[in-house]
This record gives C-alpha cells, structure tokens and sequence, in this order.
C-alpha cells in the first residue's frame, strides 16, 4: 500500500483515504472506459442537406475508409435518415452487416444519384455473414432505418454529391 506523507497514520484516518483515493481511480477508470467506448458514436460522423426523390433529408456522412469501416455498427437504433456511404471511386463490392444491430435497408445510387439497387439487410452477430452485393457499379450507399417507406429513387442535389465525392477518401 503506498504511503501517503501529508495523512496521520491513525487506524481511523489513513484507511479512509485510501479508499477514498481507491474510489476516485476507480471513477476515472471507469469514466475513460465509456468514453472509449462512445468513440465509435454519431458524434464522429458529419451530417448534410441533400434531397431524396426531391425532399430534404439529413444523412450521417461516412466519407473515410475508417468511417465506411465502422458505419452504423453497435448502434442500438439506425439515425432516421439514415447513414450515406461516399465513395471517391465507383465500386462493386458489397456491403455486411457484422455487429450491425438493428435490420436495415440499403439503397445504392450511381455517380448522377440515380438508384441502382435497394436491398433489406438482416444483422449479423457471428461469422458466417451475409454480404450484401448490388451486382453493378455504384458510388453512393445509403442504409436507412429497415421500416423507412420512402422510395429513395433519387438522391441530390447532384453538384453537392460531387462535392461529397471529391472530400472522400
């Protein structure tokens, strides 16, 4: 047990200091270990207007790999608008759902916003899962609350997706 100098060792004082020091370490642990656990939060992912089949929406952005990466992972509830993926380049790869909590619907969009595919995804908990793979080209992804009803055929305004694009990486 470390010696703390400034307290009288006495049977009464002494061990309520260390405990109450004790306490406090434990707080500051504890309160580092949420605050590392909320790192992967909304907090991290930007948000912008754009339009969808002509109504205004605004979408959590992932535009960096790590932001693609984590996506809307461990999240308990899928944000209303849900989340756009912005690729620099076309793909062709498919999307999964690994740690994903809650089903969602995803939407692919081409370079001009025009829809490539919609899909309904299921989450995934434990490996094998499944991947999720519009079969063509597109630039766009944007996964949406499962229940979303809107017929998201159209994504825009086409000058701020060029805008996204080019701040991608």
């Amino acid at each position: 047990m470390a010696r703390l100098p400034h307290i009288r060792h006495t049977t009464f004082a002494y061990p309520r200091v260390v405990h109450a020091v004790r306490f406090a370490a434990s707080v500051g642990i504890l309160a580092l270990v949420f605050l590392l656990a909320g790192s992967t939060s909304a907090a991290e992912f930007p948000r912008t207007t754009l339009r969808l089949d002509g109504a205004q929406f605004r979408p959590e952005l992932a535009l960096t790999s790590d932001q693609r990466s984590l996506g809307l992972m461990n999240r308990r509830k899928a944000p209303k608008d849900g989340m756009l993926f912005v690729f620099p380049e076309a793909e062709s790869g498919g999307f999964w759902m690994r740690n994903t909590l809650v089903p969602l619907t995803i939407v692919f969009f081409d370079s001009r916003g025009r829809v490539v595919r919609r899909m309904r995804m299921t989450p995934c908990r434990r490996d094998p899962c499944a991947i999720y793979d519009p079969g063509r080209m597109y630039r766009y992804a944007l996964e949406l609350p499962a229940n979303d009803r809107r017929p998201a055929k159209r994504l825009g305004p086409l000058r701020r997706l060029q805008q996204l694009t080019a701040s991608a990486s």
